[in-house]
């Protein structure tokens, strides 16, 4: 079981809205007898991996005592199940009191959770999951890496390249933590790939070794230089910038913006001269800007990619969650359009969780 850990002064509402605060001190002393039900759903227009549960639910554990928690009931959905909106997630009956405060935590945590895994679950399901290499490490707050990475596994993910983001998964299996070599270690050979390479199989092995091709803007020129020493290597991995076209495509396609950044028609002289030079086990590595639309522009155009690398797609936070009261002792209470999802006689089927 994954352990997740939290904040003591969660505890203190110093991460809960002024208001959430506010209110549950007015409850607990206008209104303390009150059992109430509080219910999250998404209004997306489609099914969501939702994730973010488990989290929710040790949080409520951690924060509330023995004897309040003996007062509540959590029942909800498990992390990675497929749900359409206006289905509920999560409902946490009993005291407003005891858990009104934590509303804003819990939607944050549905939210961001859900979000990464479902990226990661749309993505996969146009490529496989051991094509799809974790990279979004360098696009956000280094702390969520644990977080995200647990969430980004639940999307399907299992290639990684921080131990930070396999911190709450590496006792799961088929888990693994790769990478390439950065622009500055061969910035730092004085831009000799092969010399960069030597070095680093040196210290490293060549097992999985990957050298970054696009140090120049010539895939061509280093590709061959990389044949002469490195018939075996690994892989190749292609980065280039959005705003450039690799010299190797200026004289056919200059002015075609189609052919700029990790183009089909870049990948294809990736491909074309590795065989050329005798690198026909050589994987093709793709990377910079990587998202679905992206990805089925390379399989309309075939392009032989074998490994992808993804940032900050993964991590678009566009699955939101809303929290409201719709039950009070019993019977519907809730603000308008805001009803219980759910038939009340049905909430027992939800996974109980306290």
């Amino acid at each position: 079981m994954i352990k997740f850990k939290f904040d003591p002064r969660i505890k203190n509402g110093y991460y809960s809205a002024s208001y959430f605060n506010k209110s549950t001190h007015i409850v607990k002393k206008y209104k303390p007898n009150e059992n109430v039900c509080l219910q999250f759903v998404h209004f997306t227009n489609k099914l969501v991996k939702v994730c973010g549960i488990s989290e929710s639910v040790q949080m409520l554990q951690a924060m509330l005592t023995k004897q309040e928690l003996k007062q509540i009931q959590v029942y909800g959905v498990t992390d990675g199940d497929l749900v359409n909106g206006r289905k509920p997630v999560l409902l946490i009956i009993g005291p407003y009191q005891l858990f009104g405060k934590y509303e804003n935590v819990i939607d944050g945590i549905l939210a961001r959770r859900s979000s990464v895994a479902n990226n990661c679950y749309q993505m996969l399901r146009l490529i496989k999951s051991s094509q799809l290499v974790y990279m979004a490490d360098r696009t956000d707050d280094y702390l969520l890496q644990p977080y995200d990475g647990y969430a980004a596994y639940i999307g399907g993910v299992r290639n990684f390249v921080t131990d930070a983001s396999v911190e709450l998964i590496k006792h799961y299996k088929n888990i693994s933590v790769t990478g390439t070599i950065p622009h500055a270690l061969i910035q730092e050979f004085d831009g000799d790939l092969n010399g960069t390479m030597r070095a680093y199989i040196n210290e490293f092995g060549s097992s999985k070794s990957i050298a970054l091709i696009d140090y120049h803007n010539d895939v061509v020129s280093e590709i061959k230089k990389l044949s002469l020493d490195f018939k075996n290597l690994f892989a190749v991995r292609v980065d280039t910038s959005n705003n450039l076209i690799d010299k190797g495509l200026l004289a056919k396609y200059r002015n075609v913006k189609s052919a700029y950044g990790v183009s089909p028609q870049l990948i294809e002289l990736t491909r074309k001269t590795l065989d050329n030079c005798g690198m026909k086990n050589t994987k093709v590595v793709a990377s910079s800007g990587i998202d679905n639309e992206k990805i089925l522009n390379f399989q309309k155009h075939k392009s032989p990619i074998d490994y992808y690398g993804v940032g900050s797609s993964l991590i678009t936070r566009n699955v939101h969650f809303t929290a409201d009261l719709v039950l009070k002792n019993g019977h519907h209470e809730a603000k308008y359009g805001r009803e219980l999802f759910i038939n009340i006689n049905r909430i027992k089927t939800l996974k109980k969780y306290i």
